[in-house]
């Protein structure tokens, strides 16, 4: 059988196989409960709607993530996915999907570095906390040291990196191969954009437990940086 981007199986219609994967034995969401399950958790969503009342079980009964007769999903967040796996993350939720023209995505100076272990490191410049949302992938560009400082920016930092925290002016972004040695404290040279051809936005946030299947999300990619 074919697969999507995401390594699901797809049946002749293009959409997501499905099995009996529960055998003989049905799932136990175990209602003698003081509270309900994590709807953020594995396939916990999917039991409280598709067994509600168990153990008696009563088909189509409200579950919590049900009104009345409508099912709800919960969405994933695809922030820094590319748009292939975005769009079949989202199409696996049970969602339709947009994906919106790619977002302007010019490259804005950066200011500092300063590496705070092997593995995360603070970039400075203006308006990165509201340009590159946390979640979001982002490039950093080498720029060409002048004879005094600013210098370059390290060679172990230019490539592509998740944006993990941010504050004002400044975004945090993890990742491997830059050290402590390398970057703290520099000033630096060099350009800060979105990584282009993966999602920037998505018009559903990501984690949403009452969203309705078949529900319109818009997805917008970073254009290629200018």
């Amino acid at each position: 059988m074919a697969t999507n981007n995401n390594g699901n199986l797809l049946d002749s219609a293009g959409e997501v196989a499905i099995d009996a994967v529960w055998g003989n034995m049905p799932p136990q969401p175990n209602d003698v409960r003081t509270t309900l399950l994590d709807l953020t958790l594995g396939d916990h969503i999917n039991l409280e709607s598709g067994w509600g009342g168990y153990p008696q079980f009563i088909a189509g009964s409200t579950g919590a993530d049900v009104v009345g007769s409508t099912d709800y999903v919960q969405v994933s967040d695809v922030r820094g996915f590319t748009t292939a796996l975005a769009e079949d993350a989202l199409r696996d939720n049970g969602l339709t999907v947009t994906t919106a023209t790619a977002a302007a995505n010019s490259k804005t100076n950066i200011t500092r570095i300063n590496a705070t272990s092997a593995t995360v490191a603070v970039v400075y410049a203006t308006s990165a906390d509201t340009n590159y949302p946390v979640g979001t992938k982002v490039q950093i560009f080498a720029g060409t040291a002048a004879a005094e400082s600013p210098v370059a920016v390290p060679a172990a930092l230019v490539g592509s990196w998740t944006v993990t925290a941010s504050a004002s002016g400044n975004i945090t972004i993890s990742g491997t191969g830059f050290s402590v040695a390398d970057t703290t404290g520099i000033n630096a040279t060099g350009t800060l954009a979105g990584l282009a051809g993966t999602i920037k936005t998505q018009s559903i946030a990501g984690g949403a437990a009452t969203t309705a299947v078949g529900a319109a999300v818009t997805i917008t990619p970073w254009a290629t940086a200018s």
